[in-house]
This record gives structure tokens, sequence and C-alpha cells, in this order.
């Protein structure tokens, strides 16, 4: 009998201190390379966050015309609103991917997207954002937004996004 009361002990003992060891354990925090500032800016401006960093589609505030690389005026308005919001709040590096919708060949619409990436990219450093901080992308037809079976998708895929991640 006192064989077993001195197991149960020593079981109870073994228990507390695995218990108090794991307690003592602490798990790491997640941090943001970004501050509230930062974040508060990303999102008022529409970024939202993915697995990539913060992204912008610009699927609804700029697209381009059927084979063109052309800023319209909103969307230079539109460019240099977003890249003044994000410089006052210190983000100065990010990724610009060009898109295009499924017609013509595939060598094409990477050549087509690459120039829409370096346009908005370029009117950003003309903004202030030091265009060696800018990657550019060209992703071609790689990546839809929308279908390509109507003329509404196709300009939705005639985009540019913007991804913001830690420098």
């Amino acid at each position: 009998m006192q064989f077993l009361y001195k197991q149960l002990r020593l079981g109870f003992l073994g228990l507390f201190f695995v218990g108090l060891l794991a307690a003592c354990q602490s798990t790491p925090e997640v941090t943001s390379p970004f501050n509230a500032e930062q974040i508060a800016a990303l999102k008022e401006q529409g970024f939202r966050q993915t697995d990539e960093g913060w992204e912008l589609s610009f699927t609804d505030k700029l697209l381009f015309e059927f084979d063109a690389a052309k800023l319209t005026p909103p969307s230079r308005s539109a460019i240099q609103k977003i890249s003044a919001a994000l410089l006052k709040v210190g983000i100065t590096h990010m990724r610009v991917e060009g898109h295009t919708d499924n017609e013509g060949t595939e060598a094409y619409n990477d050549k087509l997207s690459l120039a829409r990436a370096n346009v908005v990219a370029d009117a950003m450093g003309a903004t202030g954002i030091p265009r060696g901080n800018i990657v550019v992308k060209g992703l071609g037809m790689s990546k839809p937004v929308a279908s390509n079976a109507s003329k509404a998708g196709k300009a939705e895929n005639r985009r540019v996004t913007i991804i913001v991640s830690a420098p």
C-alpha cells in the first residue's frame, strides 16, 4: 500500500511539474511589419490582407482598354492618391502585377501585362515612391478574376494589382 501511495504521489508531482513547465512556455507572437497607422492607411485605400501581403486590385479603379497600356486621367489620379497615402505613412516598397484578358497569344499578353505594370509603377514613381523599390511583373492571362467568356469579364481581367509587403 505504501508503495502505491508513493507512486501516486510521484505521478501527481510529475503532472504538476509538467503543467508548470507548460504554463511557463509562451507561444511566439505574430507581428506585422506594419504599424497601426500604416495598416489603417492600407485599409482606407482599399487594400486587403492576403497570404502575399496587402493587396489592392484595380479591377474597379484601373482598367485598361483592349490592347492598351495607357493610363486614363481618372486612373492616373487614383494612382497619385494611393501613392501619396502610402508615402505619408512610410510605405515605399511594393510589387505591381499587370494582367490581361485571354485575347491574343500568351507571349503577347505577357508583354502587354508587363507594360501595364510598368505604366502604373512609373506613375507611382512620379508621385514620389522610389521606382527602384517597385518590383514589376507581367502575369499575362494567368490569373483572371472574372470569366473571359463575356465582354464585362474580359474588361475586369485587364487590370493591375499592387501588393505591399515588408521590404
